[in-house]
């Protein structure tokens, strides 16, 4: 199941997402990036690099705009059944590269698309988080992006013999 929303602030996010949870419902450990759009982007988990640092590097292409993007980052919690069996780091890296060529942000192949990271901080679920201006100054076409994105999971789910998720538009 996804949950897809816009945000304001990339450094906000990433500080809430890399951050102890907020109730002892939202346990997170071990923040980690698994997949980016860049294979060499510094993981502020795991190197001496910075949220700043990191949130720096994804906005830089919203800050060509002539006037400035509102709610331009893009967050999506991607998650598993609570009984689903647990995926590894590289299973759920392919399941963000699929999520986010639905959704239109960065489709496979496409090396003018968004910048992006995939972090996991718990078992069952990550989020996308990914700044909606492209590398060749474009904004990605997203219309429709929730029923792709839908289809996807399903079929991931199928393929990897999860319990298929209730659809929800919230």
């Amino acid at each position: 199941m996804v949950h897809p929303g816009p945000r304001s602030r990339t450094r906000d996010l990433l500080r809430e997402l890399y951050g102890p949870g907020k109730s002892r419902y939202e346990q997170q450990s071990d923040p980690h990036l698994i997949a980016t759009r860049d294979p060499f982007e510094p993981d502020p988990a795991r190197t001496d690099a910075t949220l700043d640092d990191l949130a720096t590097h994804l906005n830089r292409p919203a800050e060509h705009y002539a006037r400035p993007l509102h709610r331009y980052v893009w967050h999506c919690t991607a998650l598993t059944a609570r009984h689903d069996r647990p995926l590894t780091d590289t299973t759920w890296a392919q399941i963000a590269a699929r999520l986010l060529d639905a959704a239109g942000i960065a489709p496979l192949g496409d090396l003018e698309a968004c910048r992006w990271i995939a972090l996991r901080h718990a078992h069952d679920h990550i989020h996308l988080v990914a700044t909606l201006a492209r590398q060749d100054g474009r904004i990605p076409e997203m219309h429709g992006n929730w029923y792709r994105m839908r289809e996807t999971c399903d079929r991931i789910e199928a393929e990897l013999g999860l319990l298929p998720a209730q659809a929800s538009r919230t």
